[in-house]
């Protein structure tokens, strides 16, 4: 587009304002309308679009399946037709499933996944599954409380009963899914909510949510509620980004979310729409977004952390019950809009005092019923309330479910993760933003080889291109940001990201590339443009 083309596309969009704010319709909504037809128009499609083909995400997919430690690719097939996904196959557990259907939905151009793969998990009594689900359930700090039953036939769990949001029911279930031997979790838990909202309320909320969540782009999700009932349509730019939507949009009051108008579309993250939101935001507004995240969260809301916030540097401070409590008010922090630092000062302070062994009991009793480690070897020391983990597992994604697990017992303040991982390899040292999956543990670190398990050294060239081409497959990552430079194996990258989530997406773009060692030098930005 020449320079008198831009001057009349920035005069059309001036007569679009003036003449929606006479009539009153939603500005963003026509802008957005008038770009993707004027794109579609002047430009088509990008060259990376053009690069991103069914075979191409096919080969992606698998790519990120075999960096998935905790899912086993071997037992999982994968193709592709006209962008959608369709995965087959066997797993042990419901949580891998899962992580197999979001690691589809965050491949870049997918829009949208089939899932068809079974579980086939270890064969164990209905009852013994029951008790443990139940034990699960009334020794997890956040769900004691609960009022619901637990059933169990032919291995399918029914969890019944009533909480008070969306996310507790959600947190339940994923309880449940822990349990070793569950093939499916069917959850008719009623929510009921203490008081009544209009539309009005609930449809700000949503909008607020959808705004002030990073991993998304609420400008263009539009809202509508009639009677509690949320509908959502707009164009994403990515299957994961409608999975995070459906999500957000489950504010107080809500009764039911329709996400069937939203769609994917390779377009939605060119260059001249995520210019539109600028994520720099007043610390006031900041800190109010936060404690509006933290009041959502069922790990969280019971407690009052102390938020305050200078130039998007986030400090939490104050007292929480348990220490998933802590790092769950973490992540919600750095999952907000503006944020590009967290200082966690949380104390972990049980109102119960629980002696050494009885924290040891529940922390060997949580570990065993854990079908994510099942096949690892893990000793548990527990003194003064701290939690000393050792022993062996397959994984680094092992390594950091042990370490969740400890997190959430109630009374240990602090785990010491000694374990070792097999091959003799451990990126426990880096710091990634949490999964974007609700209270799932940070395994952004299990999704890539370690240095000296490729089969030959790769050239400096190669282990180059795989970098920027796994740039690609992200809907995170902007190449353009990004410089990455190769020396005798050692990878260096330079630049700056948006948000935290572009930060570890690059890391781990990096180092499952060939290199010998990753030199990340990328800086998240105090404030810039917001990457759809």
């Amino acid at each position: 587009m020449n320079k008198n083309s831009s001057i009349i596309a920035i005069g059309r969009w001036s007569a679009i304002l003036l003449i929606a704010a006479g009539m009153q319709i939603p500005v963003m909504q026509m802008l957005h309308a008038t770009m993707i037809k004027n794109e579609k128009k002047d430009n088509g499609f990008t060259p990376d679009e053009k690069k991103i083909t069914d075979d191409g995400i096919t080969s992606a997919v698998e790519d990120e399946l075999v960096f998935e430690n905790g899912v086993f690719p071997n037992d999982v097939d994968v193709s592709t037709s006209q962008s959608i996904v369709t995965l087959s196959g066997s797993v042990d557990n419901l949580i891998a499933k899962e992580r197999a259907v979001k690691i589809a939905e965050s491949i870049r151009g997918v829009r949208g996944v089939i899932d068809r793969i079974t579980v086939i998990p270890v064969s164990r009594p209905d009852e013994d599954i029951r008790k443990d689900i139940q034990t699960a359930l009334s020794q997890d700090p956040a769900t004691e409380s609960y009022q619901m039953t637990v059933s169990v036939k032919d291995a399918v769990a029914t969890l019944t009963g009533s909480v008070g949001s969306y996310s507790e029911k959600q947190l339940a279930a994923r309880i449940a899914k822990s349990v070793m031997g569950i093939k499916d979790v069917r959850n008719d838990v009623m929510i009921n909510y203490q008081a009544k909202r209009t539309d009005q309320e609930i449809e700000a909320d949503v909008k607020d949510r959808l705004q002030w969540d990073i991993w998304i782009n609420g400008d263009y999700i539009y809202t509508t509620v009639k009677d509690g009932k949320v509908k959502l349509t707009g164009t994403v730019g990515s299957a994961i980004d409608i999975s995070r939507a459906f999500d957000d949009a489950w504010v107080v009051g809500v009764i039911s979310v329709d996400y069937s108008g939203m769609k994917v579309e390779p377009w939605a993250r060119n260059d001249a729409r995520k210019k539109l939101k600028y994520t720099i935001k007043s610390d006031s507004e900041i800190k109010q977004a936060i404690h509006a995240a933290l009041r959502l969260d069922p790990r969280v809301s019971a407690f009052s952390p102390d938020v305050t916030v200078e130039a998007g540097l986030v400090r939490l401070g104050g007292t929480v019950g348990n220490l998933k409590a802590k790092t769950s008010a973490e992540q919600d922090a750095k999952n907000t809009t503006g944020v590009w630092g967290v200082d966690n000062f949380l104390k972990v302070r049980s109102k119960e005092r629980y002696t050494d062994a009885e924290m040891k009991k529940q922390l060997k009793s949580a570990l065993s019923m854990d079908p994510l480690l099942d096949d690892s070897t893990i000793d548990v020391v527990v003194k003064n309330r701290v939690a000393y983990l050792s022993g062996d597992v397959s994984s680094d994604f092992q390594k950091t479910e042990a370490m969740d697990v400890a997190s959430r017992i109630k009374g240990v303040v602090l785990v010491h993760n000694r374990l070792k991982v097999a091959p003799d390899f451990s990126a426990s040292f880096f710091s990634f933003p949490e999964n974007q999956s609700y209270d799932w543990p940070n395994y952004y670190h299990s999704q890539f080889k370690a240095p000296g398990m490729f089969e030959q050294q790769l050239s400096d060239e190669q282990i180059k291109k795989n970098i920027e081409d796994s740039f690609l497959w992200s809907p995170y990552v902007d190449s353009d940001d990004i410089k990455v430079t190769v020396v005798e194996g050692i990878a260096t990258l330079t630049g700056a990201v948006g948000t935290w989530i572009g930060w570890g997406e690059v890391n781990k773009d990096a180092r499952k590339s060939g290199a010998i060692k990753v030199v990340n030098r990328i800086k998240v930005k105090k404030g810039g443009w917001w990457w759809l």
